[in-house]
């Protein structure tokens, strides 16, 4: 149904194509007609016998036809012949496979019988071996022996291994008893000799010295051998070796067996300093134990890199950094230790608060000198359990506030701080640069945290302390105990570094902790602050700018009153000089400038500037030249007053000050344009021309800041155009 659907649809398509809506056309019918016809009467020939090529075509193919018919039915019948013989070859085999299978079976017995009895014999024949090897003093002999009976990491060369999948429980049984018994004795062998040699060389001892005295090479060979069959001596067993809970939230992995008695005197001394009632142990003082702990590495871990890694290598532990591990065997000492002692010192703020001090710079300098992982356990961890992380935070908050405080109601801050520290164009009040560093301080002892939600609470606190900073400084501001000047370096300051701490990596990472790898958009975490600080600014910056510019119209009544459309012509001879009635106007605004730029960071000074450029540029078109006639010398004196002295003095300032002032420059330009040209502007501007003609007229003589209409008032301000 669906194909003669189709072809329906294609006649019909056919027939509106041809024929369509106009029924002048209908004669077109007959030619589609005819057309469909002649195809298939082409058709019908491709089929048709009666067509001398069709019927050559079709013998031929059901002439292969039948060949290929006739080719199959030969084979099948083939294969139903093999078929017949193969059933009677089985059958025969059948009876005969019967009549022997008994045998066969005797004959598999046996041979599971002498393979059982090989692998006891291989049992004893080890088991004779190692005895007569215990005593001798070839290590590397009587650790292959043992590891033809149980390796670890090759299983389908050794005797156990080889067991794995056999079902002989008694075998298993007897195989597993007999290495456990020498993993026993080996062990008890080589460590031994191990802490014997440790001894020797003087190894975790007070006066020992590894780095100007080292142990002889024959001590040094010895050792790897031995640390080298400790590590591939293994107890056959399921399962790995347990990890080590030294508190419900502090998982470590084992310790393996060469660096244990590595650690071991090591151990001894810092339980003996550290634990009991020795003087040494101090709750007070965990800087004792963490610089004991420092020194000790500091004089070993080179050590013990350079001689047991090799043996690590050679026993297989390719990927196995034995230095670190000796590092984490140390400082698992100082995590046991505040495990211990951490709920005692909770309960003392100033404890706790020295406490988190002094773990803070031990984890610096462990990373800093030994390159510690931040992945491995440390002392960190203890105080960052959750009660005592909380302790934390709660601590670092109060005391926050309080050196807020301090900070902002001291005897000098708010004096600038010495420009040579920083670049000169910031006017930094102390109390700005001391709340930044506090903000630094935080980050700096939060930054070793391993979990990202442990930071991102630090920098909630890091948040709240900016807005509490933002508010402190406007109650200040609101008060009038602060002017708006050292306000806004604060503000400015503050939110310069905290636009560059938001590019800070450290701080991207924690804007995706936030929320999340794949948000759309990266943004600074200080974003909202930031806004706050900047739209504070611009508030305070406008206010400002707004009381200078009003100090300046104060001054600025004579200058606006003068004769303008009265005043004689200037002596061609005679050069221009500042209209009197200006003096005090023009003084203001140098003060005013002046003292802008000298208190004023740069940046915060060129937004003023602009601010009051565009008030006093908007001031003087509104009050004075909307509001007075010019004679030609009047719109002459007017243009030297503000080319020659309001924009040179703003041009001491910035680069272009006519950019500062556009609508006093295109109103100089239209009071002072020649007669004749001002006429034919005026009329230009004035009759039903297009604006397009009207811009145009405008642009020609420079003028781009004003609408005609504007430009047709200020005009009319002139006293040599007449209107009717």
């Amino acid at each position: 149904m669906k194909t003669l659907a189709t072809i329906e649809d294609r006649i019909l398509q056919r027939i509106n194509d041809e024929i369509g809506n106009d029924f002048k056309k209908l004669h077109r019918a007959a030619k589609i007609a005819e057309d469909y016809e002649t195809r298939l009467k082409k058709i019908a020939n491709k089929f048709s016998y009666d067509q001398e090529n069709n019927a050559s075509s079709f013998k031929t193919a059901f002439e292969h036809q039948e060949q290929a018919s006739e080719s199959i039915n030969f084979q099948i019948e083939k294969l139903n012949q093999f078929g017949e013989k193969l059933s009677q070859r089985i059958e025969k085999s059948n009876k005969a496979l019967e009549l022997v299978s008994s045998d066969l079976d005797q004959v598999r017995q046996l041979q599971q019988l002498a393979g059982y009895l090989r692998i006891i014999e291989e049992i004893k024949e080890l088991n004779n071996a190692l005895t007569n090897a215990l005593n001798g003093r070839d290590e590397i002999k009587i650790i292959n022996l043992y590891l033809n009976l149980y390796e670890e990491s090759n299983t389908e060369h050794c005797i156990l291994g080889r067991l794995c999948n056999v079902n002989a429980n008694f075998l298993k049984s007897f195989a597993n008893s007999t290495a456990t018994y020498w993993y026993g004795l080996l062990r008890e062998r080589f460590v031994r000799d191990f802490e014997a040699l440790l001894k020797t060389i003087r190894w975790g001892q007070k006066d020992q010295n590894l780095i100007h005295q080292k142990p002889s090479e024959d001590n040094i060979t010895k050792a790897q051998i031995l640390a080298e069959c400790l590590f591939l001596l293994k107890l056959p067993k399921e399962g790995d070796e347990p990890l080590q809970a030294i508190t419900a939230n502090i998982i470590c992995q084992p310790i393996s067996a060469p660096i244990k008695y590595l650690l071991a005197p090591y151990r001894q001394r810092f339980l003996y300093h550290f634990t009991g009632v020795k003087q040494t142990n101090r709750l007070d003082k965990p800087e004792w134990f963490y610089t004991q702990i420092l020194n000790w590495g500091k004089e070993t871990h080179l050590f013990v890199g350079q001689t047991f890694q090799p043996a690590a290598v050679k026993a297989g532990k390719i990927d196995f950094n034995i230095r670190l591990e000796f590092l984490r065997g140390l400082i698992q000492l100082t995590i046991e230790k505040l495990a211990t002692d951490i709920e005692e010192i909770s309960r003392d703020e100033n404890l706790f608060a020295h406490l988190l001090d002094e773990t803070l710079a031990f984890e610096a300098e462990i990373k800093e000198n030994f390159g510690y992982p931040t992945s491995f356990p440390s002392a960190i961890c203890v105080i960052t359990q959750p009660v005592y992380l909380l302790k934390w935070i709660s601590l670092e908050q109060r005391f926050c506030a309080d050196k807020m405080d301090a900070i902002l109601h001291a005897e000098n801050s708010w004096i600038v701080i010495d420009p040579n520290t920083f670049d000169d164009d910031l006017k930094i009040p102390k109390c700005a640069d001391k709340f930044v560093c506090l903000l630094e301080a935080i980050k700096d002892r939060y930054y070793s945290l391993i979990q990202p939600g442990h930071q991102l609470q630090f920098l909630d606190l890091q948040l709240k302390l900016i807005d509490d900073f933002r508010r402190r400084l406007v109650q200040l501001h609101s008060n009038g105990v602060i002017e708006s000047i050292p306000i806004l370096n604060a503000i400015n300051y503050v939110k310069m570094v905290l636009s560059e701490w938001g590019e800070n990596v450290h701080y991207l990472h924690l804007h995706a902790a936030l929320v999340g790898p794949n948000a759309e958009e990266v943004n600074s975490v200080f974003e909202h602050p930031v806004s706050e600080l900047e739209h504070w600014t611009q508030e305070l910056l406008k206010n400002l700018a707004t009381k200078a510019v009003n100090e300046i119209k104060a001054k600025s009544m004579a200058y606006r009153h003068d004769g303008w459309p009265n005043m004689p012509e200037q002596n061609s001879r005679e050069p221009f000089i500042l209209s009197p009635s200006a003096g005090e106007m023009f003084q203001v605004m140098v003060t005013i400038l002046h003292n802008f730029e000298r208190k004023l960071s740069a940046n915060l000074f060129n937004l003023t500037l602009r601010i009051i450029a565009k008030q006093i540029d908007d001031y003087i078109l509104d009050s004075m030249v909307m509001n007075n006639k010019f004679s030609p010398a009047g719109a002459a004196q007017f243009n030297y007053d503000m080319t020659r002295n309001m924009f040179a003095l703003f041009g001491q300032y910035s680069r272009r000050p006519d950019l500062l002032f556009k609508k006093i420059h295109d109103a100089n330009k239209l009071l002072n344009i020649s007669r004749g040209t001002a006429l034919l502007l005026h009329e230009t501007l004035n009759s039903n021309s297009s604006l397009e003609d009207e811009m145009k007229a405008l642009r020609e003589l420079g003028i781009v800041n004003f609408k005609p209409q504007t430009c047709i008032e200020i005009l009319e301000r002139r006293t040599d155009i007449r209107m009717h």
